[in-house]
């Protein structure tokens, strides 16, 4: 019986040492797949060819974050949610937000975005600035006008589905006349021909009245009536526009029109503007996350 316990003696410190090793090994591998799932260290960098998935802020005039940037695109909730934080006039914000995911060098998003994650790792931030002809391009909408003496007719048709389209609340039947409040604040009538599936508008304006056909924060744009006839006159009154450039370039103004139109800068008395989309030809920012590497 002394020589049974003098043996378990002796093997008690051996387990005791194995015991300690075996947990010393398992705190380690816990702790490395710790590390390697919810905080990962891989030196793997994004190539050509890789799946990988983003978070991402677009703006326009600066980079997110700067005084004059204003967010067009987003999948962070923390962004796109917040009413604090500046959104474009087509801004749309979105009922869910996931991480964004594309494979590098499949064209599926702009030559640019895809590129600059190129070379960096999971975790890494990187910022991208593309000039118009790199992010979404399109035919050349833009114009010019004055401030003042801007001549239009009095009368002009559009087709009966473009009227409905801004009038859903007025209702025509063949060779009615009614009349209603146009989008430019001005009383108007609509004449409807079912031959031709056509409104034939009049706008009468007062002489000397001023129209206000936007207003956003301090920002406001009024139509001033300066002559009646056949043919309109009238000034175009800017109060309050956001600078963002040297050149006279403004945070967009949208004028919800017979089509939309925005205004994009304003030098002494010629104001610049384009039609179509809010984001054809616009110089872009990026800030992207890169979350996941495939």
């Amino acid at each position: 019986m002394t020589g049974e316990r003098t043996a378990k003696k002796d093997r008690d410190p051996i387990f005791t040492i194995c015991l300690g090793i075996f947990l010393v090994a398992a705190v380690i591998a816990l702790g490395s797949f710790v590390v390697n799932e919810f905080f990962p260290t891989s030196d793997t960098t994004a190539s050509t060819g890789d799946t990988v998935t983003v978070d991402y802020v677009g703006t326009y005039y600066d980079e997110y974050g700067s005084e004059y940037a204003v967010v067009f695109d987003t999948n962070k909730s923390s962004v796109g949610d917040d009413d604090d934080i500046q959104k474009s006039n087509d801004y749309t914000k979105k009922t869910s937000y996931s991480g964004l995911s594309f494979t590098i060098g499949s064209g599926t998003m702009l030559e640019g975005f895809e590129k600059s994650v190129i070379g960096h790792k999971v975790g890494d931030t990187v910022k991208v600035y593309l000039t118009g002809n790199q992010g979404y391009v399109g035919p050349d909408t833009s114009g010019t006008m004055l401030t003042t003496g801007n001549v239009v007719s009095s009368t002009h048709e559009i087709s009966a589905t473009q009227f409905k389209t801004l009038y859903p609340d007025v209702t025509l039947s063949d060779n009615s006349v009614v009349m209603f409040e146009s989008v430019y604040g001005m009383e108007a009538q609509a004449q409807y021909s079912n031959s031709k599936n056509s409104v034939l508008i009049t706008y009468f304006p007062e002489k000397g009245e001023s129209y206000e056909v936007y207003k956003e924060g301090d920002t406001t744009v009024n139509f001033k009536c300066t002559d009646v006839g056949d043919t309109l006159t009238f000034d175009i009154i800017i109060s309050n526009p956001v600078t963002v450039g040297s050149d006279g370039e403004i945070q967009m103004i949208k004028l919800e029109l017979e089509e939309n139109i925005y205004i994009t800068a304003i030098n002494g008395s010629e104001i610049s503007y384009k039609t179509g989309s809010e984001k054809i030809n616009q110089p872009l920012y990026f800030e992207i996350t890169l979350t996941d590497i495939e």
